[in-house]
């Protein structure tokens, strides 16, 4: 059974909502808010940060 040039376009244009509508529900859900660091939590990254700033200047070598 061939389909009519009326019956694929249907199916198309109702193929297109279903999928732009799945794609706004989906889409739509706003992410979980992440809880603020907590102060010791910064001052254990920046340690780190600074730890491994002072190796990698110990391992440079000057230019002559």
């Amino acid at each position: 059974m061939l389909w009519s040039d009326e019956a694929i376009q249907a199916t198309v244009i109702i193929f297109s909502f279903f999928v732009a509508g799945a794609m706004m529900v989906g889409c739509s859900s706003a992410p979980e808010p992440q809880p603020e660091p907590s102060k010791q939590e910064i001052r254990q990254d920046s340690d780190k940060f600074f730890q491994k700033m002072g190796q990698e200047e110990g391992k440079q070598t000057p230019s002559p």
